[in-house]
């Protein structure tokens, strides 16, 4: 049987024995794995063909048609099962969501609204008003003129054979029909939907999923004072290393697909 042989990298949270337990001595570490290439999945997350912050943007699409394009392709190639997670407004412009879906989040369905906070404090309106963040104007408009017309990017439309999911329980239901319990994460923004959708890496962490972050293949939107050094994809990678599961390169999982056919 074919199995992908990788090298994954994580963040260690001790130290060998007679060093001194301090987080000054902490320090990456490498597992090897042998997986079955049907007991995984490449879940893309909100790879997007367009983003109100150009310079995110910029940098998200030469991910997208470097790095991610061909380790989707090796994927397929390899019988790794592939996943678009494009956010629940915009997997509804594919025919592929609706398998596994179930009527709930085909149809819509009425739910109780919860007793506490109380209404106006969750919309943040009447005299909890205060407590919203003030409107973006430049924002809004952008949302108004273009996200309508957002779409998965165009290396990456999805193609036969590819699922694509709109919920957490959706790509469970996926997961578990097609027997898969390995799930290499890419796309944007690492600080944000990959690691914080419900079907991003704590929800399917939490479920019992292995998840991987491919670590090249994602960036963060980052603050102004760490944008030069991208503080924040690495702090986004680290968190991953650190307390959800593990990290490869893209090469390194295309790499193994080959070598696995």
């Amino acid at each position: 049987m074919s199995t992908l042989s990788l090298r994954a990298r994580y963040y260690r949270h001790s130290v060998d024995e007679g060093v001194e337990y301090a987080e000054g001595n902490f320090q990456r570490a490498f597992v090897d794995w042998e997986i079955d290439p049907g007991e995984a999945a490449l879940v893309m997350v909100d790879c997007w063909d367009r983003h109100p912050i150009v310079t995110h943007q910029q940098r998200a699409e030469a991910i997208c048609r470097g790095r991610i394009a061909p380790a989707a392709q090796a994927c397929r190639e390899a019988g790794v099962t592939v996943v678009h997670a494009p956010s629940p407004g915009q997997a509804r412009l594919y025919p592929q969501w609706t398998r596994f879906a179930c009527d709930a989040e085909l149809f819509g369905a009425q739910s109780e609204p919860p007793e506490w906070p109380p209404a106006e404090f969750r919309d943040r309106s009447g005299k909890y008003e205060q407590f919203a963040k003030p409107a973006e104007p430049m924002r809004d408009a952008w949302i108004e003129a273009e996200l309508e017309h957002r779409r998965i990017i165009d290396c990456l439309e999805p193609q036969q054979g590819d699922f694509v999911v709109a919920t957490g329980d959706q790509l469970h239901r996926l997961c578990r029909f097609q027997g898969i319990v390995h799930l290499f994460y890419c796309g944007f923004a690492a600080n944000m939907c990959v690691p914080g959708r419900d079907y991003g890496m704590r929800a399917m962490h939490r479920r019992g999923y292995n998840v991987v972050l491919l670590r090249d293949c994602t960036t963060a939107i980052e603050a102004d004072y760490t944008l030069e050094a991208m503080g924040l994809t690495e702090a986004s990678i680290l968190e991953v290393e650190m307390t959800l599961g593990f990290t490869v390169t893209a090469d390194e999982l295309i790499s193994a697909c080959r070598d696995s056919a």
